[in-house]
């Protein structure tokens, strides 16, 4: 289930305005603008006393993740910095923009900036708003953890490892022009002033404490529920206890499908998986 949201540059619809329209969070930009596209501390703390949750994107110009891997060192020293200055707490994501239509030639040049990015926030704090073909190699090559994905220069496709989805644009909250989005994770990055959302609780049980794998074939009670679970959500497996080549190849196939690490190992991300994953 999408939880609806907008972004906007210039202008300010308010909460009130905001929540009226359905609005549970805001996309706000960061950059070295001086005519008031940035967010503020003041908006900031607006917004979240208003119960709004809060996003940040770095945007300068349209094509400055070219700039490579300095500029994505410059840009992340920058953003981190006003980021702090509003209130955001330093575990959050920021997106970093490539607001154009960037071809697979351009990616090496974005996947440098992307590293620069990492190297001043860590890797697990590092976003990406582009169109599908982007979004999908930035992801594909582990350069990002979150993804913003706008449906402009998409051809109707989506990626289902973007934790949101601007899917409309042209928009007025208020008077003021406002783009539509629908977050698809429960964690896409927000955050109010000094304050992070707590983290969903999982439906899974307790990690066994070890690796299931073959060859050679594991026996347990952790292999028969695992392979109990995969056959509630509608895999063929067979529910015996022993994680052989066929548990493997499920493994893999679903791990595939969740845009996990495919390695047919069952470790504690493809465990909980099994009992948090969207069933497709």
């Amino acid at each position: 289930m999408s939880v609806f949201g907008v972004d906007y540059a210039w202008g300010r619809p308010g909460p009130s305005a905001l929540r009226k329209a359905g609005a549970k969070f805001v996309c706000r930009y960061l950059s070295h603008d001086a005519t008031g596209k940035n967010l503020t501390r003041a908006e900031a703390e607006q917004l979240s006393e208003g119960g709004l949750w809060l996003v940040v994107v770095w945007e300068t110009a349209a094509s400055r993740a070219l700039s490579g891997k300095d500029g994505g060192v410059a840009d992340a020293e920058d953003a981190a910095k006003q980021a702090r200055a509003c209130g955001m707490p330093s575990d959050r994501p920021i997106y970093f923009a490539v607001d154009f239509d960037a071809e697979s030639g351009h990616q090496a040049a974005i996947n440098a900036y992307l590293d620069g990015a990492a190297s001043v926030l860590g890797r697990k704090r590092i976003g990406l708003y582009a169109g599908y073909g982007p979004i999908k190699r930035a992801f594909d090559a582990k350069k990002i953890t979150y993804g913003w994905q706008t449906y402009a220069w998409s051809g109707g496709r989506w990626d289902s490892r973007a934790h949101l989805q601007q899917y409309s644009n042209d928009h007025t909250v208020n008077g003021v022009g406002v783009d539509y989005n629908r977050a698809m994770k429960d964690d896409y990055g927000q955050w109010q002033v000094d304050r992070a959302p707590k983290p969903p609780s999982s439906h899974a049980p307790k990690w066994p404490g070890r690796h299931l794998t073959q060859p050679p074939v594991m026996h347990g009670d952790d292999v028969r529920t695992w392979q109990r679970q995969m056959h509630k959500r509608g895999w063929r497996i067979s529910v015996d206890g022993a994680y052989g080549a066929d548990s493997e190849r499920v493994c893999r196939a679903f791990q595939q499908e969740k845009h996990l690490g495919v390695d047919g190992v069952v470790g504690p991300a493809t465990w909980r998986a099994a009992w948090d994953a969207p069933v497709s």
